[in-house]
């Protein structure tokens, strides 16, 4: 297939306007010829009883004291003047009694056809005629009047070659025009390719599509449309850069702190103690890295993988396993309640993300010897995954603010970097999740996430 549209609108235009007008020559062939022999079948009748009404009129009685010639000249004129050796016009009258008594010059002595009523195509000296015979009522007289097929086909043919002729003259025309029309119109891609090449990698402004064709407007809108996501690609990945620049540079000036502080310590207790503040420093940094990754991943369009069923219950079995020591260091209570069976569809790692920085943040923010609680329930069709702390809480007016990257309420003495309800916040909008934020019974805060739930006989 060609490459070039103005080679594909030719290439299918042509044969298009060729078939048509074979078509269109055939049908009006088809039809002219109908209606020629049509015609011609009606003058032929029409003769006939004329024919017969002159024989009627005259009473021929005696056919031996009848003169043909005279009977000639009382012939209607159409067969008088077409009374010619090469006339396309033929006609025989024949009685019962002596046979054939009169006939045009074209005509054979023997009978045109031997079809007594009606009509029949025949071949008279090697050309094709058409010849209508007709009997009086008495029996007495037989008329038959023909006509040369070849001149009614001369006509028809004629005419369609003179319609074949001016189609296809139409059609190299059209052609020629659109050949040289389709690089017009295909001048604003032109226009839309050049302003695109042009740009640099950061213009990232909308088309103007004032004066673009509405056939390219749609390319245009999705460009457009482009230009939009990639913006904001582009700015959430700078945005992103200098919160995790900023967020990265008191920690690792606090590890530079201590590494210098043990190398200076001259006693092995305060050594100790900053090795300690050392190690304290990189667990922070690697858990803060880890969720700088996590939440990078699920920044673009691809950040979930394909969705599958699976037991939310079973994943909040072993994130509270893998957050127990935690708690125990804490002397921290933690309990889970539930069955198992509630199945969810989603992307399982990121589900698990969300799960365990919601855990993890309850554990971080209650007080030692506090309490948490992890519930998973269902309601009608969605799936509760709940968790309620202890802790300080947060306030009604701040409760929107937490989704935010790197926000931390002020206060508290827990570390972290203020990304892990960012994570949970944006793993919520990508799997279209309802999660709202209230006092839990306990008197710290209470996250509740609603799942829509999945029946376990679904198959995957």
């Amino acid at each position: 297939m060609t490459r070039s549209i103005r080679l594909r609108i030719i290439v299918v235009l042509i044969p298009t306007l060729a078939l048509f007008w074979l078509l269109s020559t055939f049908f009006i062939y088809k039809t002219l010829h109908e209606s020629i022999t049509e015609q011609l079948d009606n003058f032929l009748i029409h003769k006939s009883e004329l024919l017969l009404s002159l024989a009627a009129e005259q009473s021929i009685e005696n056919t031996e004291s009848m003169n043909p010639s005279s009977l000639f000249e009382l012939l209607p004129g159409e067969l008088r003047i077409n009374n010619r050796s090469d006339s396309p016009i033929a006609f025989q009258m024949w009685i019962k009694e002596s046979g054939l008594f009169v006939h045009s010059n074209n005509a054979p002595f023997a009978p045109m056809s031997n079809v007594e009523l009606g009509f029949s195509d025949v071949l008279l000296r090697g050309d094709p005629w058409r010849v209508f015979s007709q009997v009086s009522k008495d029996g007495r007289y037989k008329i038959q009047v023909g006509s040369q097929v070849n001149a009614t086909q001369l006509i028809s043919k004629t005419f369609s070659l003179s319609v074949l002729v001016l189609g296809t003259g139409l059609t190299l025309m059209v052609a020629f025009i659109m050949w040289f029309n389709v690089d017009g119109n295909l001048k604003p891609l032109g226009r839309l390719a050049a302003e695109i090449r042009k740009r640099r990698t950061t213009d990232l402004h909308r088309l103007d599509d004032e004066y673009t064709p509405i056939e390219i407007r749609p390319i245009q809108h999705a460009l457009n449309t482009l230009f939009i996501r990639l913006k904001t690609a582009f700015d959430t990945e700078r945005r992103f850069t200098a919160d995790a620049a900023h967020e990265l540079r008191t920690p690792l000036a606090a590890l530079k702190t201590h590494a210098e502080v043990a190398l200076q310590a001259k006693e092995d207790e305060e050594k100790q103690q900053a090795l300690r503040q050392v190690v304290r420093g990189v667990n922070r940094s690697t858990r803060l890295v880890e969720q700088l990754l996590t939440l990078a991943r699920l920044d673009p369009e691809t950040g979930l993988k394909k969705a599958r069923r699976f037991d939310l219950f079973i994943v909040a079995e072993t994130v509270i396993g893998d957050e127990a020591p935690i708690a125990i260091e804490k002397d921290i209570e933690i309990g889970l309640s539930g069955t198992r069976g509630k199945f969810i569809r989603g992307d399982y790692d990121a589900i698990a993300v969300l799960v365990r920085n919601l855990t993890d943040n309850a554990i971080r923010y209650t007080p030692e010897k506090g309490s948490v609680e992890v519930n998973i329930g269902r309601k009608d069709d969605r799936v509760l995954f709940s968790v309620g702390d202890s802790g300080p809480g947060i306030p009604p007016a701040e409760r929107e603010k937490v989704f935010k990257r790197f926000y931390r309420q002020l206060g508290t003495k827990a570390t972290g970097s203020g990304l892990g309800l960012s994570i949970v916040g944006r793993i919520a909008d990508l799997h279209h999740l309802d999660i709202k934020l209230s006092t839990s019974h306990l008197g710290g805060l209470q996250v509740d996430v609603w799942f829509p739930a999945v029946d376990s006989e679904e198959q995957e």
